[in-house]
């Protein structure tokens, strides 16, 4: 390779590579300021179900690397009867890059550079399939910003790591419809390397991409008059070589999912009918806008929660899909109405069982959504039908790239038009900034992890569940219960059990009977008047720490 070669191929990783993640980048740092002075000190997420991720990668890594056992299965919470994660939102892909990260960086910085990542890796992936389709590079810059720094995006990055991390849909997407286009075995299996992918970060992404992935094998099959062309010579052996790569990375933990929810059903699951797409969501900023007390007055009337209601697509983008499909004669571009189809059908599906118009139900009047629950029932494990509004927003970033197209090319006044946008654009995108938690760990879980034996403990003074998960991640010591997004239902009633055994205060049966040693209760209780032969290890002004399986009465305090 000569060195005009060589240049050349630098120049290509530049422009459609190192730039846009270095655009990226900025824009993250710019919509998200001050986060990224904070890197090493504050979680960038509530001390809600943000701390539940933190306690993924911890546990991955754990899992892994000291346990060498896969990350599904856990005795560290629901001590000593373990639990299933299948049905919880591990984001296991997330906890493998953290095995690599964690020998360099702490905890939380492993954490912000998953975010960093996702939001970057969104926008690069979505740039890529933009100009894929449109072959407009600056276009597709812009259909990466739209899809990546989405209202739907930031507003889950407060605390739903799993949803964060879309940044792998684009490139399945671009991959798949290579792979109709121009049928190879290397691109079947790359599109099942990213698929799998997908399924490590959300299993709501994989179910969507699965979806996805079927209406554009019926596009294609409509507009080949061909329903049947995958089984011809030059489609079977690439969608053959795809199904077996599935089959091999994705398929034992979709069937292990769907046999035990069967088997052990997953309770936990929200409502289709409290979490859907309002109609007039996609029109009126939600409540994670920068500006969203503008838009109180209708946000705070819709059901949920403004996490999942907050799916703004922007006036400026929807001007450019409006403007895109007025002129489509004008400039025909691959693929247009096929994503037109794709972002009808997800907003229509996006809309759940029942339509919602300003927070108020319209009875009698029943959607999609519904048959496909029938059709396919797992789904109601999940129940969140508004997530589908990541699919809406990679439509409407593609044909944004191609309306763009269009008017960076036009006259200077559209040229001008295009400016506006963009201005109007980034101000409605500017969002509600994310919380930084900066959490304080009590003295007693740090005395915790120095003590010996792996029992499990009970920690009868943490008022929210996902605290535990935290502190856990410190004094590594296994736990009775556990906040995990599902829980089989066996587990559950085990769970009922136990609870009961401490509300009775049997503490000599939690160790005999469920080798629990130790015991943290408010500072209070006192439970060795009882029961002489616990000992207290430790207490101060706010908690005590027992040995519930001492032999002998004697006190350590601080």
């Amino acid at each position: 390779m000569n060195r005009e070669n060589i240049k050349h191929y630098v120049l290509i990783v530049a422009k459609m590579g190192l730039f846009p993640i270095i655009f990226y980048f900025i824009f993250f740092c710019i919509l998200s300021y001050p986060l990224i002075l904070q890197f090493s000190t504050h979680f960038f997420a509530d001390q809600g179900d943000g701390l539940q991720h933190v306690w993924n990668i911890w546990w991955v890594n754990k899992a892994l690397t000291e346990l060498h056992q896969l990350p599904w299965q856990t005795h560290y919470l629901h001590y000593p009867y373990g639990v299933s994660l299948l049905g919880h939102a591990l984001d296991p892909f997330n906890g493998f890059m953290g095995i690599f990260l964690l020998k360099f960086l702490t905890l939380i910085e492993v954490y912000h550079f998953i975010i960093v990542f996702s939001f970057v890796g969104g926008g690069l992936t979505a740039f890529l399939l933009a100009y894929y389709f449109t072959k407009s590079y600056w276009g597709s810059i812009i259909a990466g910003f739209i899809f990546t720094f989405s209202n739907y995006h930031f507003a889950h990055a407060r605390g739903h790591l799993e949803l964060v991390s879309l940044e792998w849909i684009p490139l399945f997407v671009l991959f798949w419809y290579m792979l109709l286009a121009k049928p190879r075995i290397v691109t079947a299996i790359a599109s099942a390397i990213v698929l799998f992918a997908v399924l490590l970060c959300s299993y709501y992404y994989f179910l969507y991409c699965v979806m996805i992935a079927c209406l554009i094998v019926g596009w294609y099959g409509i507009q080949k008059k061909d329903i049947f062309f995958f089984l011809r010579k030059e489609h079977l052996v690439p969608f053959t070589a795809f199904f077996v790569g599935l089959l091999v990375t994705a398929g034992p933990l979709v069937v292990s999912f769907l046999v035990l929810n069967t088997k052990d059903p997953f309770l936990g699951g929200h409502s289709a009918k409290v979490y859907s797409l309002d109609l007039l969501a996609p029109f009126i900023p939600g409540g994670h806008w920068r500006f969203a007390h503008l838009t109180h007055s209708y946000w705070s009337n819709l059901p949920g929660n403004i996490t999942e209601s907050s799916v703004h697509i922007g006036l400026a983008v929807l001007y450019v899909l409006i403007f895109t499909w007025v002129k489509r004669r004008k400039f025909p571009a691959q693929g247009l109405k096929l994503w037109y189809f794709i972002l009808i059908f997800f907003t229509v599906m996006s809309l759940g069982p029942v339509l919602h118009i300003w927070g108020w139900e319209v009875p009698f009047l029943g959607l999609p959504y519904e048959l496909f629950e029938m059709v396919f029932p797992p789904l109601k494990v999940s129940g969140v039908p508004v997530r589908m509004m990541a699919m809406v927003m990679l439509s409407a970033a593609v044909i944004s790239a191609m309306g763009f197209k269009v008017l960076f090319q036009k006259s200077r006044r559209k040229r001008l038009l295009a400016g506006i946008l963009l201005i109007i654009l980034f101000i409605e995108y500017l969002p509600r900034p994310i919380p930084a938690s900066k959490i304080a760990i009590p003295p007693y879980v740090n005395f915790l992890k120095d003590l010996p034996d792996t029992k499990g403990i009970v920690d009868t003074t943490v008022r929210r569940p996902v605290l535990a998960l935290y502190y856990q991640t410190i004094h590594e010591k296994p736990m009775a219960f556990g906040y995990i997004s599902r829980i089989p239902r066996s587990v559950n009633t085990k769970n009922r059990k136990l609870r009961q055994l401490i509300c009775d205060k049997q503490y000599i049966l939690l160790y005999r009977d469920y080798n629990i040693r130790y015991l943290v209760t408010d500072a209070d209780t006192d439970i060795v008047i009882k029961y002489p032969s616990i000992r207290m290890l430790y207490h101060d002004s706010k908690v005590k720490l027992y040995d519930l399986g001492a032999e002998n009465k004697c006190g350590k305090g601080t």
